[in-house]
């Protein structure tokens, strides 16, 4: 595989989401003058959502999007699975994204987030991911997943949740790795994503102290070493910035930490 010199910038949107159920237009707006080309939008299809509303909600994201120059390098999604499978990816089909991923396990049917507290729950789990990603395959879609902290209770042999779950998912399953998580989690973020190699198709970052209810702040003030984690992935094309909290003005600091990747030579707009 030909490695980017540098990665692409995109943001999560759920970083804005107060801002978005207000003024999602304004909010878009406002990110396209920051300078971001992409966004990952979140929810799209969900599992927490009214079948009926799955398309139009997602065609109305799409028009969004299109309004202000802006495309989704990848979205956060309801799992393909069981009766509502197919409105789902046609949900998905209208947003147009062909990079879909699970960001937590309440996005599958028939799952909670301690699912992968037990091994039985993570193997039932890792089941549930493979059907998804078949039938998002045969809509031309791949399927990933994106870690929290929780992912690491070790079991009675000694792996991880996560390490189970990686080897029971077919390796086309992808994964969004959270650097700042992954560190929560008492990970080295950059060791990981060495580990799992091409597997990684997408970074998210951000920072701070490395605590689940903590506010974060931008890259480069807590102690996440997030160029670490990015030169130890070099094939990896999409840099998703991503804060689920802050203290501060979020539109402002995601800017500043985009500011620090494109002046490290690692990141850029396109």
């Amino acid at each position: 595989m030909t490695h980017p010199s540098r990665g692409t910038l995109s943001v999560q949107l759920y970083t804005f989401r107060d801002a978005y159920a207000a003024d999602p237009g304004g909010t878009l707006a406002r990110l396209a003058r920051t300078g971001f080309r992409y966004v990952e939008p979140f929810g799209v299809g969900s599992n927490n959502q009214p079948a009926a509303d799955r398309v139009s909600g997602a065609t109305a994201l799409r028009g969004l999007l299109d309004e202000h120059g802006l495309s989704a390098s990848s979205a956060h999604t309801g799992a393909p699975v069981g009766p509502d499978a197919d409105s789902m990816l046609d949900a998905i089909e209208a947003l147009g994204v062909q990079t879909v991923v699970i960001s937590w396990p309440g996005e599958v049917p028939g799952f909670e987030r301690d699912v992968m507290s037990t091994l039985d729950g993570t193997l039932r789990f890792a089941d549930a991911l493979n059907e998804a990603a078949d039938r998002a395959a045969a809509r031309g879609v791949r399927l990933g997943f994106h870690n929290h902290w929780w992912e690491w209770t070790v079991f009675a042999d000694g792996r991880s949740a996560y390490d189970t779950l990686l080897q029971a998912l077919r390796p086309e399953v992808f994964m969004e790795v959270d650097a700042y998580w992954a560190q929560t989690a008492g990970q080295s973020p950059a060791a990981l994503v060495g580990q799992l190699g091409e597997r990684v198709r997408l970074l998210h970052l951000k920072d701070g102290p490395a605590e689940p209810d903590a506010a974060q702040v931008p890259l480069g003030g807590g102690v996440i070493d997030n160029l670490a984690v990015i030169r130890a992935a070099p094939w990896v094309r999409w840099h998703v910035l991503e804060m689920d909290r802050t203290d501060g003005d979020v539109f402002a600091e995601v800017r500043q930490s985009a500011r620090t990747l494109i002046e490290a030579g690692v990141s850029d707009w396109t």
